[in-house]
């Protein structure tokens, strides 16, 4: 399909292992193989207000509400969240597509044990501007944002300030362009006697696309197996 007049997103990114990301419409599906050869799929329907996360060694999908935690995000503390992304000179060439590279800081505080501290994500993000998809990317992660939904359920639990800042990172920076490649390092900053321990709690999670496709979406990538056991959280 033309871009623009696409029924959907399917960007193949290249990690420890491979991710698939699939969009339409309000939905999102991410298909992810670790190292050690096993499949997830972490499917998020808006509309729906659900989280689905299929296991198909054990064929099994567990169900989160994402509307039970839209509490928790609304009263999410975000007001001393920063966050910055701004262009640089450089650019590259990647999967066909020329991308800009941002520099990105995401700073988000929080306590552990009553001790203050601030989780930091920062690295350069290679973003497609108006490239193929960008309009469902865009569409997908701006309605995140706007209807208080988020990206990792557990997260979304623990930390909701951190869930709520992660997506609306994402639509700020889908805003820019779609990230082609991406370098994130995540660590947690503190001062005092915690500070040298923060240090060394964090790491670092880079991606690259692989090949982009505008073609059409098949609706049951988005459902549940008929034959998988299914849970709710």
């Amino acid at each position: 399909a033309r871009v623009g007049i696409a029924t959907g997103l399917v960007m193949v990114g290249d990690m420890t292992g491979d991710m698939t990301q699939y969009i339409k419409g309000l939905k999102t599906r991410t298909d992810q193989t670790s190292g050690k050869g096993r499949l997830t799929s972490t499917i998020i329907d808006l509309a729906a207000k659900r989280m689905i996360v299929l296991d198909h060694d054990k064929k099994e999908a567990q169900i989160t509400d994402m509307a039970a935690l839209a509490d928790t995000l609304a009263k999410a503390g975000a007001t001393d969240i920063s966050f910055s992304i701004t262009p640089t000179a450089q650019t590259r060439q990647i999967a066909g597509s020329t991308c800009t590279v941002h520099d990105m800081k995401l700073a988000v505080p929080m306590a552990m044990g009553g001790t203050p501290l601030t989780m930091v994500m920062s690295g350069p993000q290679c973003l497609v501007k108006n490239g193929p998809g960008q309009a469902e990317y865009l569409a997908f992660y701006r309605a995140a944002s706007e209807s208080g939904g988020f990206l990792d359920a557990t997260q979304a639990k623990t930390r909701p300030a951190a869930a709520k800042a992660m997506t609306d990172m994402y639509r700020k920076m889908a805003e820019l362009g779609v990230p082609f490649a991406t370098e994130m390092r995540i660590g947690m900053e503190s001062t005092g006697p915690m500070a040298e321990m923060m240090k060394k709690m964090g790491n670092t999670v880079t991606t690259e696309v692989t090949s982009v496709s505008t073609a059409a979406i098949d609706p049951a990538l988005f459902e549940i197996p008929a034959d998988y056991k299914v849970s709710k959280r």
